[in-house]
């Protein structure tokens, strides 16, 4: 070990939304909130380079930060359209430069909480991290930089890839209260690919379009996508884009391991928070942070209470990306069977797993069974 690296009792690596969320949660607690913290990340943070979006019935701790919320939400598919209410949930849009913002000002509250900019070179098990500029060391370290998919027989791999535009429009082009949620009505390509409109005013709009497969597209497919969409579905051809963005989510469910040793605990989606199904992460973050952070005002071990017992929900991940991957029924007709027969709040209950057994066989009831029965049964012999 090197001379004299600077402690902590916690280090962050990684001020993502998984660092932060932490972060957040830690100083929640009583006991926690006199503990050294050091926050490490390459970036400043000061630019808006991401939107996450979730749902829920509640509240959020970054309720301040959101840039709109909606209780109702489009689903189109090419023989069903319809605005679907969601309550008791909110579907919720986040801005990322506000909730770097929210979460680094804690910092002028809280002198015993540290942020360096910093390249993080590796974690060792033992609880030191190497930086270009220096070295540390803390009790636990929570680690969202550092993650390494394992290629594992038996299981799939896929990904969520995306690229998304806000726009503005000099007349008035969208209702802020109707967003659309999923569009199917795109050409698929042999594939899962859809569009997503999230009107934050009349005249501004996010919209992203969206694929779950094998590989991500090259550039000038999302942007030759995203034009046609905007000319024939929204009848736009003039238009300013004000800002982009574009990213890759693993969908997998290959193991993610929840820590790399008893002081180096793995957290976001290097510590399996990415849903394998959907590439949704940002609810999972904060129920697995806010548990860290519960633990540790207890003087409990991070994990403590995450059994390995049965994961039903893993088992439904499994099965739908198997279904994706086989090809043998198009998945927008997956999407259009749920969204055309069931309540949309189930659904959304469903993907955020938090449904009993019997409604996950509603769930069931209203897919095709010819497809889904025997990719269960594959799952479960792990065939």
């Amino acid at each position: 070990m090197p001379d004299n690296p600077r402690t902590y009792d916690y280090i962050i690596a990684g001020a993502g939304a998984a660092g932060l969320s932490l972060l957040c949660y830690l100083l929640e607690q009583e006991p926690l909130r006199n503990k050294r913290i050091l926050l490490l990340d390459r970036d400043a943070k000061q630019t808006n380079d991401r939107t996450w979006c979730f749902w829920q019935t509640e509240e959020s701790p970054f309720e301040s930060c959101l840039k709109s919320k909606w209780s109702a939400l489009y689903f189109h598919s090419p023989t069903f359209s319809r605005l679907l209410d969601i309550s008791p949930y909110q579907y919720k849009m986040l801005d990322s430069l506000a909730f770097y913002q929210h979460c680094l000002g804690l910092l002028k509250k809280h002198p015993n909480v540290e942020f360096r900019q910093e390249d993080i070179v590796r974690v060792e098990p033992n609880g030191v991290v190497h930086g270009k500029q220096g070295v540390y060391q803390a009790q636990y370290v929570f680690n969202s930089a550092f993650f390494k998919i394992k290629k594992l027989p038996k299981k799939h791999y896929m990904v969520q890839h995306f690229k998304g535009i806000f726009i503005k429009t000099a007349k008035p082009a969208f209702n802020p209260a109707e967003p659309t949620l999923m569009d199917f009505r795109v050409e698929q390509h042999h594939d899962c690919r859809f569009m997503y409109v999230l009107p934050t005013n009349a005249h501004e709009a996010l919209v992203e379009y969206t694929g779950f497969s094998e590989t991500e597209l090259p550039q000038e497919a999302y942007d030759r996508e995203l034009k046609a969409y905007l000319r024939d579905f929204l009848h736009l051809t003039e238009y300013e884009i004000t800002h982009e963005e574009s990213g890759i989510i693993p969908m997998t469910d290959a193991p993610f391991p929840k820590k790399l040793s008893e002081k180096v605990i793995n957290i976001g989606t290097a510590g399996g928070a990415t849903k394998a199904s959907t590439g949704y992460t940002f609810s999972f973050i904060q129920r697995q942070c806010s548990a860290i952070a519960r633990n540790l005002a207890q003087g409990k071990e991070p994990l403590a209470g995450k059994g390995a017992g049965f994961n039903k929900f893993g088992l439904y991940d499994s099965i739908f990306l198997r279904v994706l991957l086989e090809k043998k029924q198009e998945p927008r007709q997956v999407f259009h069977d749920l969204f055309s027969k069931l309540p949309a709040p189930l659904i959304l209950k469903f993907l955020n797993e938090e449904t009993s057994f019997w409604e996950d066989f509603r769930i069931m009831n209203a897919v095709e069974k010819s497809i889904f029965l025997p990719a269960a049964l594959k799952e479960s012999l792990h065939v």
